[in-house]
């Protein structure tokens, strides 16, 4: 390459959810234009084209939960139902101009670092070889299905789906239902179902937390409003930021500001449920607020109380060819099971498999325990990004808001390399280890480790793999820039 000159990059980036779409939109904006999205799925949106069930919807308001460029001003409530979030992603595709570079229906099965020509020799499910330069994972935390493996599941004669794979074609209408979960997913499904099925038995481990969900509807002059007027767009994101930014204190450090939102969850439970003394009791948390995630409802707590609802507390059932079998030995009859029970924490490439600079699969290499230098970048896994990786889960906040951050990351990454003419950076090994033991001292007095639960944000191990264990603001000025001396640049 002659001298002056700027090398020019390729990029793969699996995944075409918030993640993917929003490094596609910056990397075009910034002139890398050979660039190619890899969605499995047969549409964008990530999470938010593969739930559909019924009463999907995002827990943080539409206004938060966008990119600061692209603020979305056409959010039909102030909690965005599914539909308005996967039109608000498919809409930024096409103004942006990256529809060209979506190949749908097409999973990367596998990708291979490739010493000599530095870079990612990606393989694809149709058959296809490309090698790339850069490869940037934007998977996320939540695309591959968790279901629990109960004692006689095999043996059940009627069909069974997750809420992520939900079966549109089923019928509820007069059918008893099992669904088995008590989570983010299951409290906006329940309600829905729960007013055609004949009867639902919710099978729950632990009581979430549930606090009122202030939504409401946008009128057409408000989005107008929105419109014509930027600036309430952008004041009502940085009011919702300020709130969560200071929750997370709560979660991390400061454990004495969540008394007030527990204390809200308390009085809003027994004002809907006090007069049933032991539905109550089912519903009560035993862990501390925060522990896992805190869900907003209106309409969980009605639900429980209606006459073809029953609340099962205790352990995990199991199955029987006609139903399920409680902790207390009673069969409850089923005609189809509904698993709400949430995803696999651990799997942020999976099913994908990615082989290092010894050949080291990316899995072998975290051997359980997934890790990433701000959640971003693995030594030993060149010019390889991961978009909402380990340790960049919000107990509070806007995975959006993140994702930005790691954009500003990933293009000074890419500067670097462009400027300087390299063929890849790579982490140092104890830089990474600096970050581990960083990430053990941090999460050690959280509230996802001390709050008495167990939750798919830490391993049985008690290691916080996903949530960052700081306030916002700061993960923002450590991702500005690269700092050069954590690489090695070769």
């Amino acid at each position: 390459m002659a001298k002056g000159s700027k090398r020019k990059v390729s990029v793969a980036i699996v995944g075409g959810g918030f993640g993917g779409v929003g490094a596609a939109i910056r990397l075009l904006e910034a002139g890398i234009t050979d660039l190619t999205i890899f969605e499995r799925n047969e549409g964008i949106g990530g999470v938010w084209q593969a739930n559909s069930y019924p009463g999907a919807a995002c827990d943080v308001p539409s206004h938060l939960y966008s990119f600061s460029f692209a603020p979305g001003t056409e959010w039909s409530r102030r909690y965005a139902p599914q539909a308005d979030i996967e039109k608000y992603l498919n809409t930024l595709v096409d103004d942006f101009g990256v529809r060209p570079h979506v190949r749908c229906k097409t999973a990367v099965e596998s990708a291979h670092f490739d010493v000599e020509t530095k870079s990612w020799r990606v393989q694809s499910s149709d058959g296809q070889t490309r090698n790339f330069d850069i490869l940037i994972s934007a998977c996320g935390q939540l695309s591959n299905p968790s279901i629990p493996k109960l004692n006689g599941m095999d043996q059940f004669e009627g069909p069974s789906f997750h809420s992520a794979t939900w079966d549109h074609s089923f019928d509820f209408s007069g059918k008893r239902v099992a669904v088995v979960g008590t989570g983010a997913s299951a409290i906006q499904f329940v309600p829905e179902i729960a007013k055609q099925a004949a009867q639902v038995d919710i099978y729950q481990r632990s009581a979430p937390w549930i606090l009122h969900k202030f939504d409401r509807e946008y009128a057409n002059w408000e989005r107008r409003l929105f419109n014509r007027f930027p600036m309430r767009v952008a004041l009502s994101r940085r009011f919702f930021f300020s709130v969560f930014e200071i929750l997370t204190y709560g979660f991390t450090s400061r454990h004495w500001l969540l008394k007030p939102m527990q204390t809200l969850s308390n009085a809003y439970r027994k004002k809907e449920l006090g007069d049933d003394p032991e539905l109550l009791a089912k519903a009560t948390p035993d862990y501390q607020i925060g522990c896992k995630r805190a869900l907003f409802s209106n309409d969980w707590y009605p639900t429980l109380k209606r006459p073809n609802i029953e609340l099962v507390h205790g352990s995990s059932p199991s199955v029987t060819k006609q139903g399920l079998i409680d902790a207390e030995g009673v069969e409850r009859p089923a005609d189809v099971i509904v698993w709400g029970t949430g995803f696999e924490p651990l799997d942020f490439v999976a099913p994908m498999e990615i082989y290092g600079l010894e050949g080291t699969e990316l899995s072998e290499a975290w051997n359980g325990r997934p890790e990433a230098y701000l959640g971003t970048t693995v030594s030993g896994f060149p010019n390889m990004f991961i978009m909402y990786g380990p340790n960049t889960n919000h107990g509070s906040g806007s995975v959006p808001y993140s994702n930005e951050c790691q954009y500003n990351y990933i293009l000074d990454a890419i500067k670097h390399l462009e400027d300087g003419s390299y063929g890849y950076l790579d982490l140092k090994s104890d830089v990474l280890a600096k970050w581990r033991s960083e990430m053990e001292k941090r999460s050690a007095e959280t509230v996802w480790t001390k709050g008495g639960c167990s939750s798919w944000y830490v391993t049985e191990q008690g290691v916080n793999t996903n949530n960052w264990p700081g306030p916002w603001l700061e993960y923002k000025r450590r991702t500005k820039k690269v700092v050069p001396g954590e690489y090695d640049f070769v």
